[in-house]
């Protein structure tokens, strides 16, 4: 079919040809730049990324050398500590606020992901269950974008053509395999029904009647090639499908209007599902777009809350979560010479980390709360490191006293160096993933952490390390996020001393309102709860998400306006609603940044 299919380029718009040519451009435009996060013994992980937890020296700085999974790098040079024991003195740090640099390429041709490819041919072919196809689909490069749905990451060469069109071509046979099996479909058992109907599912929009005349030809071409005793529809239904699977119209979601103009109402509802759904709009919603529903804030923000109480987006929360916190270092971690330590732990505390998020979207909370929520879940691997006893086999929510995911045993125990805490990347992951801070550019040389001298804590042993360069990122930026958790080993156990010395978590921050100081991680996690960056960095974070490119500085006002969404008190679901509403959501952006 696929021969034939190219052959029918001058009727339907030379679909090989067209996301061919599309590719080109934007693989040229494809930038590479950031540090990739290290995970490993000894790696220096990215301002991005982790330390090596398998070893017992790690790089001081926040530049990562050591390939790994992880998200954007925005570095880090070292520098002074904000620690009590270096004595250095430093310019006072300027506010930091939410970082809004990025290299977005604006594209109007933004193609689905493997996942959204996958439900959306389920969907649209009434499947009962998932096609698999998308499993050897070519994935996305981790690492060089926060998510791995972002337009500079998600494109088209000749490897992913080559897997769209065997794909397209192998749902097409599976189908139509008996004419019991096409009429499954259910989009009209004629072919100008059938190709209106399927093909308004597929492009997501009604069909123009030159299409309809074009994908017609494809259907009375099918009739007479096609092979196999189903009957003459069946046949030309197979080509149909077969086509229209390998169009751009299906593969990319397409936004074609002049800069500033408003979205099409189809085109609406294609960006609202397939973010929140992870899939292409029902036949209902698309009933919506053509009665003008989605062309007003209001009509979309309602159709967007429906959205919100579908079970599809729990998945999708889950993918974001786990791009946006780099869940996937849990599956590597590793420890040498810690008696406690297992790789059973591994997938406990990936789905503890899940299970945490997911109780703060399901029950309607808020940014707020990711920082203060002291409820935890814990399994049988993982109760010993919270003083707690083991019950049961299974993960429970439990009260663990520990204010915010950053205080939960999973995340201290990636962000460590064996038994030691990893002070500097518990700071710079989050100043990155929860603050939006710009530590600036990463060292190119970067020392090794060496181990402790008699009598020396860890937070001497950073300081020390950290206060010949680059006061600013590290002594004001960095650092004291990092050294709040002091009193939490490198298996996230509560600890009052550290080599004979009494731990010191305390220091300050140059929040957005101004610099402010903590005694230790609870009061630096209300100071971050009630202050607006880390509402505005969540609503970046999402709105980068759901419009699936970078956002820049003309975009701060819209980030402002959801963070104050989220200040004032509303849930996670509230900010997202609001992006819906907002100008930036629903109008054509392009040009420079």
């Amino acid at each position: 079919m696929g021969v034939f299919v190219r052959q029918l380029g001058t009727r339907i718009g030379s679909t090989g040809r067209f996301l061919c040519a599309v590719a080109p451009l934007l693989v040229a435009t494809l930038g590479c730049s950031a540090s990739i996060e290290g995970q490993g013994p000894g790696a220096s992980g990215a301002s991005g990324g982790t330390s090596g937890s398998g070893g017992t020296s790690g790089k001081s700085g926040s530049g990562g050398s050591t390939p790994g999974q992880g998200g954007t790098s925005n570095g880090g040079t070292s520098g002074v500590s904000n620690g009590g024991t270096s004595g250095a003195t430093v310019v006072p740090a300027a506010p930091q606020v939410v970082s809004m640099k990025g290299e977005p390429l604006y594209s109007r041709f933004l193609r689905l992901t493997n996942s959204q490819w996958e439900n959306s041919v389920h969907d649209i072919l009434k499947l009962t269950a998932a096609t698999g196809l998308s499993d050897n689909f070519q994935h996305a490069v981790g690492g060089t974008t926060d998510f791995e749905n972002n337009e500079r990451v998600v494109y088209v060469d000749d490897t992913a053509w080559q897997d769209f069109q065997s794909a397209a071509e192998a749902v097409a046979n599976q189908v139509t395999a008996t004419d019991a099996a096409a009429k499954a479909i259910g989009a009209g058992m004629d072919k100008a029904g059938f190709i209106s109907a399927f093909g308004r599912r597929a492009f997501r929009r009604d069909l123009t009647a030159a299409e309809v005349t074009s994908y017609g030809a494809v259907y009375d071409q099918g009739t007479m090639i096609a092979t196999g005793s189903v009957s003459a529809f069946t046949k030309g239904v197979r080509y149909v499908i077969g086509a229209m699977l390998q169009s751009p119209h299906f593969l990319y979601r397409i936004e074609m209007g002049d800069t500033g103009s408003p979205l099409t109402g189809y085109e609406m509802a294609s960006k609202v599902s397939l973010w929140l759904r992870d899939t292409t709009p029902t036949d209902v919603m698309l009933d919506a777009a053509a009665a003008g529903t989605f062309d007003t804030a209001q009509g979309a923000a309602e159709q967007a809350n429906a959205m919100l109480a579908d079970t599809a987006i729990g998945t999708v929360m889950r993918r974001f979560n786990g791009e946006l916190y780099k869940f996937a270092l849990y599956d590597s971690i590793t420890k040498v010479g810690v008696p406690e330590w297992t790789d059973a732990m591994n997938p406990e505390m990936k789905e503890a980390s899940y299970l945490f998020f997911d109780r703060i979207f399901s029950q309607n909370l808020g940014v707020s709360d990711i920082f203060t929520s002291t409820a935890g879940f814990v399994g049988p691997q993982t109760a010993s490191l919270y003083s707690l006893k083991a019950q049961g086999t299974q993960i429970k929510q439990v009260e663990t006293g520990r204010p915010g995911y950053y205080a939960q045993v999973p995340f201290l125990t990636r962000q460590a160096r064996n038994n030691d805490p990893d002070s500097i990347h518990r700071g710079v992951r989050i100043n990155t993933d929860s603050l939006c801070a710009d530590p600036g550019v990463p060292s190119p040389d970067l020392p090794d952490i060496p181990p402790a001298m008699a009598n020396q804590t860890n937070r001497q042993i950073i300081t020390a390390l950290t206060k010949t360069c680059g006061a600013e990122c590290h002594g004001q930026v960095i650092n004291p996020i990092g050294l709040a958790f002091e009193d939490f080993d490198g298996m996230g156990r509560k600890r009052t001393m550290d080599n004979g010395s009494p731990v010191d978590t305390a220091g300050s921050y140059p929040f957005a309102e101004g610099t402010l100081s903590f005694k230790d991680s609870t009061e630096l996690m209300q100071l971050i709860a009630t202050g607006s960056q880390a509402h505005q960095c969540w609503a970046k974070k999402m709105a980068s998400y759901a419009l699936e490119r970078d956002l820049v500085e003309s975009e701060r006002p819209m980030i402002e306006s959801l963070g104050a969404v989220s200040q004032a008190g509303g849930s996670l679901k509230d900010v997202m609603v609001a992006l819906v509403k907002e100008n930036g959501f629903r109008t054509h952006v392009g040009g420079a940044p």
